[in-house]
Parts: C-alpha cells; sequence; structure tokens
C-alpha cells in the first residue's frame, strides 16, 4: 500500500473496514485488528444506572373526559435520561396521596404525550399524579412533584 498512485492510504483502509464490517469481532487476530487500525472492542457490559433524576409532568385537560400527560427530564430536554425506558404514570382520583401505597398504577410510556380516558362518573373530580422515570432493568428514580388535574365534562 506504499506509495499507491490513485487512492490514499486512508481511502484504502476505509474502504477495506467497509468491506470486511460484516465478519464477526469474534475472529479477528489482534493483527487484522491493528492492520486495519480497528479498536478492540470491550467484551464486558456496563450495568444501567439507576435514574437519579425526575420527570416533569404537565397535563392538558382540553378534551372531554380526556387527560393528556406529557413528561420531560428536569434539565428540560424532552429526551429521557440514559438507560430509562420509560416514564411510569400512578394516579389517585379524589383526595391527594399521602404515601405511593394509596396510588393505582396507569402506564408505563416510552414517549411522550400519554392519552388517559375517563369515565363520566369521575366529571369534576381530580386526578392527582405522580411520575418516575423507570430504566431498562425495572429500576425506577425518585418521584416527580405531584400534578394535579380536574376531569372536565
Amino acid at each position: 500500500m506504499k506509495n499507491c498512485p490513485l487512492f490514499s492510504r486512508n481511502s484504502i483502509m476505509t474502504a477495506l473496514r467497509a468491506v470486511y464490517a460484516d465478519i464477526p469481532a469474534s475472529i479477528w487476530t489482534i493483527e487484522d485488528r491493528n492492520t486495519l487500525n480497528m479498536p478492540e472492542r470491550s467484551t464486558s457490559k456496563t450495568p444501567v444506572p439507576v435514574p437519579t433524576t425526575v420527570p416533569i409532568g404537565q397535563v392538558n385537560t382540553s378534551r372531554r373526559l380526556e387527560h393528556t400527560i406529557s413528561f420531560t427530564n428536569e434539565d428540560g430536554s424532552s429526551a429521557k435520561p440514559f438507560g430509562v425506558h420509560g416514564c411510569q404514570i400512578w394516579y389517585k382520583i379524589g383526595t391527594p396521596a399521602v404515601d405511593p401505597s394509596e396510588l393505582s398504577f396507569m402506564f408505563t410510556d416510552t414517549s411522550s404525550p400519554h392519552i388517559h380516558q375517563f369515565n363520566g362518573e369521575h366529571v369534576g373530580k381530580n386526578v392527582y399524579y405522580w411520575l418516575r422515570w423507570e430504566n431498562t432493568r425495572g429500576e425506577t428514580g425518585p418521584w416527580s412533584d405531584v400534578v394535579m388535574a380536574t376531569i372536565t365534562g
């Protein structure tokens, strides 16, 4: 590959990497990797962290018997934190919940917003929402601030 008049060394190496990209990593030798200037792949897995941030919830009540629950990360971004699968949404209708044991599980949503329909019997009642992130291993982070919304009829 020295002094090739038509191609540079970098263009040849890039082409070789593309050609051999589909070869399983397990059959590459150290010499092969060094020749193609390929980094060695790590065989250990990094565990997904337990979420440490809280989702910020908002509820749109503009449609009859329906709540549109939106959530973002506490840093203001719409992206979920690293390793997070989704946002757990818990709720209680009527009086505010003091303890998580009083809540009912609604849904774990992987993208915002979540739309929930209510029965007519709940018109005029308040709903108290608690949210928290859940990672890909099912571990949960801290609870959000409570978000309250009224069921409109």
